[in-house]
């Protein structure tokens, strides 16, 4: 399965999961940035990742020790650039090989950078930025418009 099949999967489980909400949805060209149209007028942008590595190394008493995590990595930004406002929502899904996927339903206003790491260092859940967006779908049912709007949905 290559990279634009396992986006395509993606995108019609979360279509699916957005109509089961009583929501309209539009599949949109590649050439417009985004993925989904929803209610005619809120775009968004699908990031998928599957796990990588993440290596840390830390010194502790003159003694080197080397951590290797799982992690999953989010491009915001498109073509380097990442401020140009191109979509409305992000949904970042981390696919996870057994059990199920982690996703994060984000306001594009609440974006601080051009990417987001999920690090998967053990039993504890992400607890960082982007955390209060974990499966956050209540942000389609009133769109966030500011940096404000999207504290009050979370």
């Amino acid at each position: 399965m290559n990279r634009q099949h396992k986006h395509h999967k993606a995108r019609l489980t979360i279509a699916s999961k957005l109509l089961q909400m009583g929501l309209t949805v539009e599949d949109v060209p590649r050439a417009k940035g985004y993925d989904l149209l929803v209610n005619g007028e809120l775009r968004v942008a699908l990031r998928v990742a599957f796990p990588g590595r993440y290596a840390h190394t830390v010194t502790v008493g003159g003694k080197r020790y080397t951590y290797n995590y799982r992690s999953w990595s989010f491009n915001f930004h498109r073509h380097g650039r990442w401020d140009r406002k191109y979509c409305d929502v992000f949904v970042c899904i981390a696919k996870r090989r057994s059990g199920s996927d982690e996703i994060f339903v984000i306001p594009a206003t609440a974006i601080s950078g051009p990417t987001f790491s999920l690090h998967g260092a053990g039993a504890k859940p992400y607890r960082g930025r982007y955390a209060r967006y974990r499966d956050r779908w209540a942000i389609f049912s009133r769109p966030p418009s500011t940096e404000a709007d999207a504290s009050e949905v979370a």
